[in-house]
């Protein structure tokens, strides 16, 4: 999905909270009494997240669809417990492999066939141990309906100079992205980027987990720590396997 959009993607994240949002991981996987041998991330992107479990679990797979992303993380982080892995997180098979599985910044939403969702959420349960816990969050009903919507984007950031327009019809909004980037000698190269994000409620979430045999389901504002609410951006849920 990304492409030369790595680099754009590594570099425009600077105002993610990924240390925030490792450390909810980290309160769960104590409250949830979770063993810390072995973590998988999905859709782990450049590791911006991973790179907080380092020195939390003796081995982590990270997995991602792009090759680039996974270039990115290899070049920021050298650490041999970390394996990475080139698949569709959809697809990705390991039965009973891990304690903690993660799947974090509205990735989910990316995966726009329910059917894909129900197979990725089955794939979950497998490749967790028993009494393992899966963490995934979701953009809520009102980031995806109100300040995605049909809406239209201008930034400009260092070297980057981008635009980000929003068409939003049956609870998907396609989005088109054009990145302007600077070059050494004062001239631009444009990239662009098509994506596709799906609205998920959280009722729906909540009922596939449980469909899919997860139990001790928990669900939080990803942002505050808190009960969701009208202006929650980011809903965090986890989930335990039986």
């Amino acid at each position: 999905m990304y492409g030369e959009f790595a680099y754009i993607y590594d570099k425009l994240s600077f105002d993610i909270e990924y240390e925030k949002y490792a450390n909810n991981i980290k309160k769960l996987i104590k409250e949830y009494g979770i063993k810390r041998e072995r973590m998988l991330e999905l859709a782990c992107g450049s590791g911006m997240l991973t790179n907080h479990f380092f020195d939390d679990f003796k081995e982590i797979d990270a997995l991602d669809l792009s090759s680039e992303m996974l270039d990115c993380f290899a070049s920021k982080y050298d650490n041999d417990k970390v394996n990475l892995i080139y698949y569709d997180m959809v697809d990705f098979e390991n039965p009973r492999a891990y304690d903690l599985i993660v799947i974090l910044l509205d990735s989910i939403n990316y995966v726009t066939d329910p059917k894909d969702l129900e197979k990725l959420f089955k794939n979950c349960y497998n490749n967790l141990k028993d009494g393992g816990l899966l963490i995934f969050d979701i953009n809520s009903e009102m980031k995806m309906r109100e300040i995605f919507g049909s809406n239209c984007f201008v930034y400009e950031y260092e070297d980057i100079f981008y635009t980000w327009d929003n068409y939003m019809e049956n609870d998907l909004v396609d989005m088109e992205l054009n990145f302007f980037v600077e070059n050494p000698d004062g001239t631009y190269k444009r990239i662009r980027e098509y994506q596709c994000e799906r609205v998920y409620s959280i009722d729906y979430m909540e009922n596939l987990a449980k469909d899919s045999g997860f139990i001790d389901l928990k669900i939080f504002d990803e942002d505050t720590s808190g009960k969701v609410d009208e202006d929650t951006l980011r809903v965090l849920f986890a989930a335990r396997k039986a």
